[in-house]
């Protein structure tokens, strides 16, 4: 059985904003928003890298990446820590394309689609 749930795939298309805490090989920390996440599946998490050079170049140095989905107005929400892969083509990055263009939002192309294996989730705030 998977780690995301049917609460977890609500929130996250709910919401529709995550931020992303990864760290370079030495260990320095980046935090950035993204806009773009969506569940691919039980075990996996994807979101369009646009235009943050930090977190490209962290993940490309260590796969290792948080991500945290929050309803701020309630401190509800998830943290999913797993393993970073980055494609510059393929199903994943079409898929994160074509929606980026669906939604009209107004961002450069996608410069790479990041998905990230889910090795587990943490519950934050009120459940």
């Amino acid at each position: 059985m998977g780690k995301i749930t049917e609460d977890h795939r609500n929130l996250i298309e709910e919401v529709g904003l995550c931020y992303v805490a990864s760290a370079s090989a030495d260990g320095t920390p980046n935090v950035s928003p993204k806009g773009s996440i969506a569940v691919l599946d039980d075990d996996h998490i994807v979101f369009a890298e646009i235009m943050s050079p930090h977190t490209r170049e962290n993940l490309q140095e260590n796969s290792k990446v948080a991500v945290f989905v929050c309803k701020p107005e309630k401190f509800k929400g998830f943290q999913f820590k797993g393993t970073a892969e980055l494609a510059s083509d393929g199903p994943v990055f079409d898929m994160l394309v074509q929606t980026i263009k669906e939604k009209k939002i107004p961002v450069p192309p996608p410069k790479y689609a990041v998905t990230i294996r889910v090795d587990e989730v943490r519950a934050v705030g009120e459940s």
